[in-house]
C-alpha cells in the first residue's frame, strides 16, 4: 500500500475526453492517483497502472499486456547471458594466471637445476662421474620439459578460449567508452523495436547522423586532437538529448541520435539547434582558437524500411551536406 503524501494534490476535472479504452483507462488510473494523494510521477502510475489492470477484462489486460510487450526486451536474459561469458572470461584469465604461476616455478627449478649441474662439473674427478653427473641432470631437464610443454600448450588453449569469449563480449556490449554513450549495435537494436512501434501505432520517429565538417578536419593535424572535438560533440548531444532519446556514437567519429515522437520538422529544429550551441561554444585546440561546424543527416523512421537502410539514407544525406556546404540534408521519401 503506497502511503498517501502530505502535500495535497487537487483532482483535475478538465482532462480531456478519452476516445478508447485504453485512454479511458489512462485516465482511471491517473484519476485514481489523485484522489489518494499520490505523486503522479511515472514510478507510483506503473505501480496503480498494473494493480489496476487486474480488475479489468482478460480481453482488456490481454491488449495491454500486448502493447507493454511492444516497449520490453528481453534484457534480463541478455544481461544473464552477458553475466556469464564475463565470468567464463574471468574464469580463463584465472587459469592462465595459474597456469603462468606454476610455469615460473618450473623455470625456477631448472635454474636451479642448472646452477647445481654447473657446480657439480667444477670437481669432476674422473669420466664416469661426469656421466653420471650428465644422466642425472638430462633425466630432470627432459622432466620438466614435459611439465613445461604441458603447461605451455594449456596457456595457448585457454588464451584462445579467453580471446573468442571477449570478442563475444564486445559484440553484445553496448556502451562505448571512448565517448561515454551507447554504441551501434544498441543503436541499432533500438532503431529495430523503434521501427516495430511505429508500424504498430502509427507515430513519426526521425534519427540524426551528426560529424564534424571534413573542413574543420582538416583544420588538425593530429588523431588525439580530432578525437578531443568528437567528445566534445558527443558531449553536447548528450546534455541536449531527451530522456526518451537515444545517443550513440555510430562508429568513425559519428554520432547518430534517435528522436522518438519527432517528424522531420522536429529533426530539423534540434539539428540547428545543435549547431547553435556547437558553433557557439569556443574550443581551443593546438593552441588555436577553432570554431567547430557540424554537418547532418536525417532520415524520418518509416516502418518499411529496415533499421540499416534507415541509417545508410541518413549517411547518405550527411555527406551530400557536407558536399553542398549545408548544415543538413533531409531523406526525402
Amino acid at each position: 500500500m503506497i502511503e498517501k503524501k502530505e502535500v495535497e494534490i487537487q483532482a483535475t476535472s478538465n482532462l480531456g475526453e478519452a476516445s478508447t479504452d485504453i485512454e479511458k483507462f489512462a485516465q482511471k488510473v491517473f484519476k485514481k492517483i489523485l484522489e489518494e494523494n499520490v505523486y503522479p510521477i511515472p514510478y507510483y502510475y506503473s505501480i496503480y497502472f498494473f494493480n489496476m489492470l487486474e480488475d479489468e477484462s482478460s480481453e482488456f489486460k490481454k491488449s495491454i499486456l500486448e502493447i507493454v510487450e511492444l516497449e520490453s526486451t528481453n534484457e534480463l536474459e541478455e544481461d544473464l547471458k552477458f553475466e556469464q561469458k564475463l565470468k567464463q572470461s574471468f574464469k580463463y584469465s584465472k587459469e592462465i594466471i595459474q597456469n603462468t604461476a606454476f610455469t615460473y616455478k618450473l623455470l625456477a627449478t631448472l635454474k636451479e637445476k642448472n646452477n647445481l649441474f654447473l657446480k657439480e662439473i667444477e670437481n669432476v674427478s674422473t669420466p664416469q662421474v661426469f656421466k653420471n653427473i650428465l644422466s642425472d641432470s638430462k633425466k630432470n631437464i627432459e622432466l620438466i620439459n614435459k611439465k613445461l610443454e604441458q603447461t605451455l600448450s594449456n596457456i595457448k588453449e585457454i588464451y584462445s578460449k579467453n580471446v573468442q569469449t571477449l570478442k563475444e563480449i564486445e559484440k553484445e556490449s553496448i556502451f562505448d567508452a571512448v565517448y561515454g554513450l551507447y554504441n551501434n549495435n544498441y543503436f541499432l537494436k533500438e532503431l529495430k523495436k523503434e521501427i516495430a512501434q511505429i508500424k504498430k501505432f502509427k507515430h513519426i520517429s526521425s534519427l540524426i547522423v551528426v560529424k564534424p565538417t571534413d573542413e574543420i578536419l582538416k583544420k588538425i593535424k593530429t588523431e588525439k586532437s580530432k578525437k578531443i572535438i568528437s567528445k566534445f560533440i558527443a558531449k553536447i548531444l548528450l546534455k541536449t538529448s531527451r530522456r526518451t532519446d537515444v545517443v550513440a556514437h555510430l562508429g568513425n567519429g559519428i554520432f547518430g541520435m534517435l528522436l522518438r515522437h519527432t517528424d522531420r520538422i522536429g529533426a530539423m529544429r534540434t539539428s540547428e539547434r545543435l549547431s547553435d550551441i556547437i558553433s557557439n561554444s569556443t574550443m581551443f585546440i593546438e593552441d588555436n582558437e577553432l570554431e567547430v561546424h557540424i554537418a547532418i543527416g536525417i532520415s524520418e523512421i518509416l516502418s518499411q524500411k529496415s533499421e540499416i537502410d534507415i541509417v545508410n539514407c541518413a549517411y547518405d544525406k550527411l555527406e551530400e551536406a557536407q558536399k553542398d556546404n549545408v548544415l543538413y540534408k533531409v531523406c526525402e521519401e
